[in-house]
């Protein structure tokens, strides 16, 4: 029998005690484009001068591991992925009867929040698990013409393919949860306008053909005799970074246009802004649709230039770096200080990371 990845089932669970392992079952599944473990068992080599110009058989060193999974994003089922990076979650609160608001925010200390990730890499015979996952890195991107897509990257406490707590019986009883609809780019609309201005509104709509938003923790692993070859819980070693990109498909002035922030760059000026991707279809009763919302109270932009690259008008790009605020700015939301404030509306009733 040999790995086929088409015929994978990956599963995720939040964990209680690092370095232990628990089951993924129904609701803990998530589709995936691809899961990559990178690293293992560091070798110490054998420096000792021995009479000849090889070396002796290495020791077994520390387990430095590392895993980034990439998925398309969906309406309901991501949540916990993008909590395993924000920290908070929260019960939600009802919007619309059957639509359900999460509200992901920026938690100070990530002490205790990890998860197991398994997944099955040989049909019926091999399931991989990597016994706790502490997640430090969440992409969200789009472009014009594809469904957005989330990354999680994360650091490993262990790995085994012959564990005796997730099995090939254990991991046939992984579902996901009931929407499986997809996030496409076409839905997202971005309004951005000066971090002191009025409320965000149709008028500040800018035209674009793609985004990136990052949420990057400092964060390492540390070996200590707690853990043998095993890293301790990861832990915070420098500021939580939120940046990210936006797109053009050219260079314009006027309304949706995106010429002024050259300028805005030069004078690092001060912004904000909402990027919404909405669903046609309701979570709620009603009126309320599956959608995602990043709010962005205040952001200054990176270096970016427009040249000439040929005949043809120029796409470009222009980076970003955002800030927590100290108030919250005109038109958001009460207690959205955080560098980025995530929500997403589905119809899922409990706290992701509960």
């Amino acid at each position: 029998m040999r790995a086929k990845g088409f015929q994978g089932i990956v599963g995720r669970k939040k964990g209680a005690t690092w370095n232990t392992a628990v089951v993924p079952a129904a609701a803990d599944g998530i589709e995936v484009l691809s899961v990559v473990p990178s690293g293992g068992t560091d070798l110490i080599e054998d420096n000792q001068i021995t009479g000849r110009v090889t070396q002796r058989e290495a020791s077994a060193g520390l387990k430095n591991m590392t895993v980034v999974l990439r998925t398309a994003l969906r309406y309901e089922g991501n949540g916990f992925d993008v909590a395993m990076v924000t920290g908070l979650a929260g019960a939600p609160t009802t919007v619309d009867t059957t639509g359900k608001l999460h509200v992901f925010k920026i938690k100070d200390s990530m002490d205790g929040i990890f998860n197991t990730l398994v997944y099955e890499s040989v049909k019926d015979t091999k399931v991989e698990e990597l016994s706790s996952v502490k997640w430090n890195k969440l992409k969200i991107s789009g472009k014009s013409g594809e469904r957005v897509e989330i990354e999680i990257s994360g650091i490993v406490a262990n790995w085994t393919d012959a564990s005796g707590t997730n099995t090939t019986t254990s991991i046939d009883s992984i579902t996901l949860t009931a929407t499986r609809e997809y996030a496409l780019f076409h839905q997202a609309v971005l309004w951005m306008n000066a971090q002191s201005g009025g409320a965000l509104s149709g008028s500040d709509a800018v035209r674009i053909s793609e985004f990136e938003i990052n949420v990057e923790r400092g964060m390492d692993a540390r070996f200590t005799t707690g853990g043998g070859q095993v890293c301790d819980e990861p832990i915070e070693n420098g500021f939580l970074k939120v940046s990210g990109s936006f797109g053009f498909a050219a260079l314009e002035d006027g309304t949706g246009g995106n010429a002024a922030f050259l300028a805005e760059q030069m004078a690092a000026t001060a912004k904000k802004a909402t990027l919404a991707i909405s669903s046609p279809n309701l979570a709620g009763s009603a009126t309320e649709k599956y959608s995602w919302k990043f709010w962005l109270p205040n952001l200054q932009f990176g270096a970016a230039k427009v040249g000439i690259p040929g005949p043809g008008g120029p796409t470009w790009s222009i980076p970003f770096t955002a800030w927590h605020v100290a108030t919250v700015p005109t038109g958001f939301t009460a207690g959205y200080l955080d560098a980025v404030t995530i929500e997403n509306t589905n119809r899922l009733t409990t706290d992701v990371l509960a």
